[in-house]
């Protein structure tokens, strides 16, 4: 018999569901509203509300970050946030342009669900009381950033709320950094027993791929590089690039390597078809003529476990990781509301 309460418990798992797959949705795809499948979306479609607990998102907020965000790409600069990059292949906006650029809804989307997911997990950090926001260390690193945000970046931050809203975005995104290193990174470690099961199961994958040593003298100009290739040889080659070569590996007589193919410009994937000992070049590139000669090539190896180990450490933790992250944002959900004024 379906009872009040079982009735109420079914009517709460499809509404979690459903949110869930509609978080996924926006948070994957940039898709979010639902009606933007049936045709294109319009600026109308931005026209929204979205309550995230006790915290209201809207268009204009929204706008603000999609805006700063656009800033940061035309201007990069070294810096956490400002190393901005763009988002699934979006392309860097020209600083040099004056038309205003079309709203790409898509990134667009991207941000507010990016906004949606910090509001939503900051609040659910504040209920933690083994993590305390009291600690003014935990604001250092943001408020030195947003000091030199409002200086890089005046336009965007015309006054006291853009300001404050500036502030929050870069502290709270320091916050959650630093409550997933506390929280949930910290207590994974990865087992002997682990790391020799994957080994085990994924040996091959863990390789030394094919590598090669070689010597290289670079000119800047062709005319001096043709005239060094007429007189190199394997006998003089050091030496000659100890004395004209412009790379820093000069003083070790051009010596490079052992790297694999695509570790370095692919003016040298040459090196890969040449016998030991044999000379090419000249070879142009953005660095100069180079001319190469090959000393040895190394064959394919299989990694030992202990060889292996760091990087198998490394694969087995960023999982554990996404999992981890995963079932935080799963109980954020379950237990902070997200109200859309937009169906879905």
């Amino acid at each position: 018999m379906l009872t009040k309460k079982r009735l109420f418990f079914l009517v709460t798992l499809v509404g979690c569901f459903l949110f869930g797959a509609y978080f996924w949705k926006i948070h994957h795809t940039g898709a979010f509203f639902w009606r933007s499948e049936e045709g294109e979306m319009t600026a109308e479609d931005l026209d929204f509300t979205v309550n995230v607990g006790e915290y209201l998102v809207t268009r204009e907020e929204v706008e603000w970050e999609y805006k700063m965000y656009m800033a940061q790409l035309a201007i990069p600069e070294t810096g956490s946030w400002a190393e901005a990059q763009p988002l699934d292949g979006q392309k860097a906006v020209d600083p040099k342009a004056t038309k205003e650029p079309k709203v790409n809804l898509e990134l667009y989307n991207k941000i507010l669900a990016d906004l949606i997911e910090r509001k939503l997990l900051y609040q659910y950090v504040t209920h933690d009381d083994k993590f305390t926001l009291k600690e003014p260390a935990r604001y250092t690193a943001c408020l030195q950033e947003w000091v030199d945000t409002t200086k890089r970046l005046p336009n965007l931050v015309k006054n006291e709320k853009d300001r404050e809203h500036l502030k929050s975005m870069l502290c709270e995104k320091a916050i959650l950094t630093q409550y997933v290193d506390d929280r949930l990174n910290s207590a994974i470690q990865v087992s002997d027993e682990e790391a020799k099961g994957y080994y085990s199961s994924h040996k091959s994958e863990f390789y030394e791929p094919v590598r090669v040593v070689v010597r290289q003298i670079v000119v800047g100009d062709e005319d001096d590089a043709k005239k060094v290739r007429a007189r190199v040889n394997t006998q003089n080659f050091a030496s000659l690039a100890k004395e004209v070569s412009i790379t820093p590996e000069a003083k070790n007589g051009g010596l490079l390597g052992p790297f694999a193919k695509g570790d370095l410009p692919s003016v040298f994937d040459i090196a890969f078809e040449m016998q030991p000992n044999s000379i090419q070049g000249v070879l142009k590139s953005t660095y100069g003529f180079h001319i190469l000669m090959l000393e040895k090539k190394l064959p394919r190896v299989e990694l030992s476990f202990e060889a292996a180990k760091p990087k198998i450490a490394k694969e087995l933790t960023k999982k554990r990781q996404e999992e981890e992250y995963k079932k935080w944002v799963e109980s954020a959900l379950n237990t902070i509301p997200i109200k859309s004024s937009r169906t879905f």
